[in-house]
């Protein structure tokens, strides 16, 4: 049975990009450990928050992907590969010029941002440097996910994390401290650029065609961008605030336990990734679509909960084991940041499905809460415990808001009544 499942072209591309993926976040998993151990607390706590930044620069990429590995779908199906090289050509100049431009402005405003954080301007000034291939990136990958070269992908994802690792222990080694682990990121976002033409040699030898509309691409994906974004501020716009109110130590304390908590959330983000697809395509049939909906939240329902039980359970030997004893004084706060990630995860997977049946009201709904939660932190953060209480009752209201919302909305067994409610 295995191998005549491992036959089927579906089943065989999902194992190869699995198996890229995980390569990609064990060993990103891995450099945020030795990280953490390097550079102890309050080093850790510097590099905690930048990440948090530069985690905000990668989620138009993950749109940008989006939105090319769609063009260059229809395209490849038609054989029109002139098309996929303009493709190509077009978003590099474009994406290119966004780069210099955002990292001159980011670079501009770093005396500001480095007063707020509390920290040096010469990390900062890193990380302007990291826009440019950070927008470049998702071309290749793109154009790879479209024309279903899911090996080669999957190898791209593989060599970034295996670079960063590496160049991160020699880097830190060598005395650079967090500027060399920000330079092992952008140094792994140069190597998988160049290494992502290679597949695509073939098609970047045709003539190029200028029969398409490259903005097309782009305002495709801008309600994805806007949740991504929303989403990603949830569990990320917190560190940047702890490490504005709380000292260096702190902070490096608060990354940690982000960090063990967060594997819960990339743990189940391939629930929400593989539901996705699923209801958009009852959607446009007219077919319902919330019990599949509700299937997914069962899994993460059973990933997740026995997940921050451990936490709870057994908290000094999670964190001894990953960090050090150096981290142990954050212990008590291990389970409840859990239960925190735990209510995003259920979030998480609540707004991509309402995206995949073009609802886009929601989209309110979670920006409204970015206020909420930002406003909770400014004011209640008199200590870490204080900080995990006010995320967790601001996630825990908005998952009630969007749960009552999804259970009282139509299932829309039919496309006319889709059609007619759009935005339910």
């Amino acid at each position: 049975m295995i191998k005549e499942l491992l036959t089927k072209k579906f089943v065989r591309d999902n194992l190869v990009l699995f198996t890229g993926t995980l390569i990609l976040n064990v060993f990103g998993f891995l450099f945020h450990f030795y990280m953490g151990r390097s550079l102890g607390p309050e080093g850790y706590g510097i590099l905690g928050a930048l990440l948090s930044i530069v985690y905000f620069m990668i989620v138009p990429t993950n749109t940008i992907q989006t939105g090319i590995a769609k063009f260059s779908m229809l395209f490849n199906a038609k054989k029109e590969y002139g098309k996929i090289r303009y493709l190509f050509a077009k978003s590099v100049k474009r994406l290119l010029l966004t780069g210099i431009i955002g990292g001159i402005i980011f670079a501009l405003m770093t005396p500001f941002i480095a007063d707020f954080l509390n920290m040096d301007v010469s990390s900062l000034v890193v990380i302007s440097f990291f826009m440019l291939f950070a927008l470049l990136v998702p071309i290749n990958r793109g154009i790879l996910q479209g024309v279903q070269d899911f090996k080669s992908l999957s190898v791209n994802l593989a060599v970034e994390g295996v670079i960063k690792l590496l160049a991160g222990v020699l880097f830190v080694a060598l005395g650079y401290g967090v500027n060399g682990a920000l330079g092992a990121i952008i140094a792994s976002y140069i190597v998988v650029f160049f290494i992502g033409l290679k597949p695509l040699s073939e098609i970047l030898k045709k003539e190029s065609s200028r029969a398409i509309d490259t903005r097309e691409v782009y305002s495709y994906s801008l309600p994805l961008l806007i949740m991504v974004l929303s989403l990603t501020l949830f569990y990320s716009v917190d560190m940047v605030l702890v490490k504005h109110f709380f000292s260096s130590v702190d902070a490096g304390y608060y990354s940690a336990i982000s960090l063990i908590g967060k594997i819960l959330f990339f743990g189940s983000m391939s629930i929400s990734q593989v539901m996705f697809p699923k209801v958009a395509e009852l959607y446009h049939l007219g077919k319902g679509h919330k019990k599949l909906m509700y299937k997914s939240l069962g899994v993460i329902f059973l990933l997740v909960i026995p997940a921050v039980i451990i936490y709870f359970l057994i908290p000094d030997f999670i964190i001894t084991l990953l960090y050090g004893k150096e981290y142990l004084p954050i212990s008590p706060l291990l389970g409840w940041f859990g239960l925190f990630i735990g209510l995003v995860c259920f979030i998480y997977l609540i707004a991509f499905y309402n995206i995949s049946i073009n609802k886009k009201k929601f989209l309110w709904i979670l920006g409204l809460f970015n206020l909420i939660e930002i406003s909770a932190v400014w004011f209640f953060h008199n200590s870490l415990f204080q900080v995990i209480q006010s995320l967790t009752i601001t996630m825990f209201l908005l998952f009630v808001i969007l749960s009552i919302d999804v259970i009282f909305s139509k299932d829309g067994k039919n496309g006319k009544t889709i059609g007619n409610n759009p935005c339910v």
